[in-house]
């Protein structure tokens, strides 16, 4: 039984009274949690992933920019990129939770692990980008990575990222279009770079070749994260506020009306939102701060439920969004969470309206989206690229 079957086998009957919304989370927890037993946080692991250049608004930084090119070998097959779809597999009467619902049962779940300990925090991922291209005829393509990131949880050890690009290929459905485009093994795509006077229209490369893996320190001292505009180490990771106020107070502190990579406007709840599903999707944190970060996302207005959802790595979880605005279009900002364990599970951008070099894409396309697949805390050592 899944994890959202046990919530509906688990649900009272006065749930159909109304009740306050944490009230009925706490009880849709203490279910879940009577019916399994707590897991780490640590996930099956497919495929691994790559850092989004053109997502740079929607993910967290590590506190060194670098660059995200490399040689070329053969990798691990790319994962396609599905739009995030609501399972069909089922034919009970599903429970829809809302957003709140789904953020304070996390924030519950979390605050039942374990603090473990280790030498490094260690996270794994899988992340992917579609794009428009072809000439003969249009079809949209969907290119893949990996990113494996050690942490040193001492000031004086040395932390790693190792990102490999594991290539383009045609999207599910476009495999004609691409042969009748000459099955190309290359394409070149047009992007928006934000500058100080506005964003100018750039073009880049991308190549049906996967890429060797790459990597570099990312520490500056004892610095290893941006968090919140700021580059900040483990030990003031790991010393956040636990309560859900204070840590809203604290993030808060970097937030100066626009986006943290560029100079856009952007407000409070929509910067909160980016800002805090990074702290979740790969910082060191305590449980109690993760569970706080949850509860500071159910506290922000604009925020809807999706119910079940499927991630691009074919894993079920809640989903949750709020509609953000780009220069280049409308998109929402999806987070699928999986609510017995408080494990964020994927962070993806889908499109609602494109305009500029985003015109092409529908309503319902995933443009970029990052999956974590594994974060926990290790002994071993980073194991560098060759």
């Amino acid at each position: 039984m899944n994890p959202m079957d046990q919530l509906r086998a688990a649900r009272p009957a006065h749930l159909d009274t109304p009740v306050s919304e944490s009230t009925r989370a706490a009880e849709l927890s203490r279910a879940m949690s009577q019916a399994r037993p707590v897991r780490r946080w640590k996930i099956a692991k497919p495929v691994w992933g790559l850092g989004l250049a053109g997502a740079a608004a929607a993910v967290t930084a590590v506190a060194v920019a670098v660059t995200t090119t490399g040689g070329t070998t053969p990798s691990p097959t790319a994962v396609a990129v599905p739009s995030a779809t609501r399972s069909t597999q089922s034919t009970q009467p599903v429970l829809r939770l809302s957003a709140k619902q789904v953020l304070l049962v996390a924030a519950e779940s979390s605050l039942k692990a374990r603090e473990e300990s280790g030498a490094y925090w260690y996270v794994e991922g899988v992340s992917g980008s579609a794009d428009q291209v072809g000439t003969a005829v249009r079809y949209l393509v969907h290119s893949t990575g990996s990113h494996r990131l050690w942490v040193a949880r001492s000031p004086k050890g040395e932390s790693w990222f190792v990102d490999q690009n594991l290539g383009t290929k045609p999207a599910p459905g476009a495999e004609d279009a691409w042969k009748q485009d000459g099955s190309p093994k290359k394409w070149t795509v047009d992007m928006l770079k934000p500058g100080a006077e506005g964003s100018t229209k750039v073009s880049r490369t991308i190549e049906a070749k996967a890429g060797k893996p790459f990597g570099n320190p990312i520490n500056i001292g004892d610095k290893v994260f941006d968090l919140a505009g700021r580059n900040v180490s483990v030990a003031e990771l790991q010393s956040l506020p636990t309560t859900a106020d204070a840590l809203k107070k604290r993030l808060l502190k970097g937030y100066a009306g626009h986006g943290t990579e560029s100079n856009a406007p952007q407000d409070a709840d929509a910067w909160l939102y980016q800002v805090t599903s990074g702290l979740l999707s790969e910082m060191p944190v305590k449980p109690a701060v993760r569970a706080a970060a949850y509860q500071v996302l159910a506290g922000l207005d604009g925020v809807r439920s999706l119910g079940e959802v499927t991630d691009p790595l074919g894993r079920k979880g809640q989903g949750i969004a709020r509609t953000e605005k780009w220069v280049t279009g409308t998109f929402e900002r999806q987070l699928l969470v999986d609510p017995e364990t408080g494990v964020l599970l994927t962070d993806q951008i889908v499109a609602v309206h494109g305009i500029e070099t985003y015109a092409w894409a529908k309503p319902g396309t995933t443009i970029f989206w990052t999956s974590t697949t594994e974060a926990s805390w290790t002994d071993k050592k980073p194991v560098k690229p060759e």
